[in-house]
């Protein structure tokens, strides 16, 4: 079933529209989290994807201007094109450290190069079943990279096969790597459209839903911790305070001690006249302040009498006043 006239199968058309809404969701996210590179590695996938479904849905098409071998080169070309981005994906998306060949150079050696290969021979002998049989290296170059990949995945795990993410990515990256191989033959024995769509895009949409996971997984923990952080950070800032409140209210309590003491001597009060005022401008009664210095409580009045005398006072308002501390209210006893 061919959709609005072009030789574009309905199956491949609905995977361009789906492919369409992933690639405008990818682009959204790329601005609002510029820092975000891995994004942009989906987003070049995507429009591989695109562009592979559009040229192979279209091309070769009589109705469409052009020859049918630039037409058949173009669709071809995509179906070459797309593979060589996977190492690189792989590897770049994976952390798969041990694909950094096939990321670099593997793909020019055996897909790049057959590719050139390709159009020459379908150019000089203008059949292209003749050039189709050039097929075989990209297949054979698949295996390797199958076999690669499992290495790579081994080796990032350290062959631990037990880890859930390992098998996650073995499974997957099977199925993304079937389509690649089995390409060159439903281009070989010329299947359907349908069939090359499904095959194709469904194993690399795989691929690209499991880096999506993992990248949801990755910005759940990053949130995770920051909303754990910014909760240490609270309680450490009300540890903080309340550290400053303690030492300000010691720095407090020595300053006005010192001032006690420093005045105490402008009147001539003696050592334990000296420790009785102090007290008392805290907000002592008599009855405290003689429970803390263990005397008589008449003692402590006759104390107070004689402090009030010397520094020419009334009540202990006034005297908390001219030794110059600031106190809680003190009382009138």
């Amino acid at each position: 079933m061919l959709v609005f006239g072009t030789q574009m199968h309905i199956v491949t058309f609905l995977f361009v529209c789906i492919e369409i809404i992933i690639l405008s969701y990818l682009v959204i996210y790329r601005l609002a989290r510029p820092d975000d590179t891995t994004t942009s590695l989906n987003i070049i996938l995507i429009l591989l994807l695109l562009i592979y479904n559009i040229t192979g849905g279209l091309f070769p098409d009589p109705n469409l201007t052009g020859s049918y071998f630039v037409q058949e080169c173009i669709a071809y070309g995509t179906g070459f094109i797309t593979p060589c981005y996977f190492p690189y994906y792989a590897y770049k998306a994976f952390d798969l450290k041990k694909m950094k060949f096939h990321a670099s150079r593997g793909v020019y050696f055996f897909l790049i190069l057959p590719y050139l290969l390709f159009v020459s021979v379908f150019y000089l002998s203008n059949d292209l079943d003749n050039a189709q049989d050039l097929l075989f290296i990209p297949v054979i170059y698949a295996l390797w990279v199958f076999y690669s990949v499992w290495k790579a995945i081994r080796f990032k795990y350290k062959h631990d096969g037990s880890n859930k993410k390992f098998n996650e990515e073995i499974i997957v990256f099977c199925f993304s790597l079937v389509p690649w191989v089995g390409l060159p033959f439903i281009a070989y024995f010329d299947l359907s459209q349908a069939i090359e769509a499904l095959t194709t895009n469904t194993g690399f949409l795989l691929l690209l839903a499991l880096h999506l996971k993992r990248n949801v997984e990755q910005i759940r923990t990053e949130h995770q911790r920051l909303v754990e952080s910014e909760l240490h950070l609270h309680n450490w800032n009300e540890r903080l305070q309340q550290e400053v409140d303690k030492r300000t209210k010691e720095l407090e309590k020595v300053s006005s001690e010192e001032r006690i003491t420093k005045n105490s001597k402008l009147y001539c009060l003696t050592n334990r006249e000296t420790e009785i005022a102090r007290l008392i401008c805290q907000g002592n009664t008599h009855k405290q302040i003689a429970e803390t210095l263990f005397i008589a409580e008449r003692t402590v009045a006759k104390h107070a009498q004689n402090i009030f005398e010397k520094a020419g006072v009334n009540n202990k308002i006034e005297l908390c006043k001219k030794l110059e501390v600031y106190f809680a209210p003190v009382s009138l006893e």
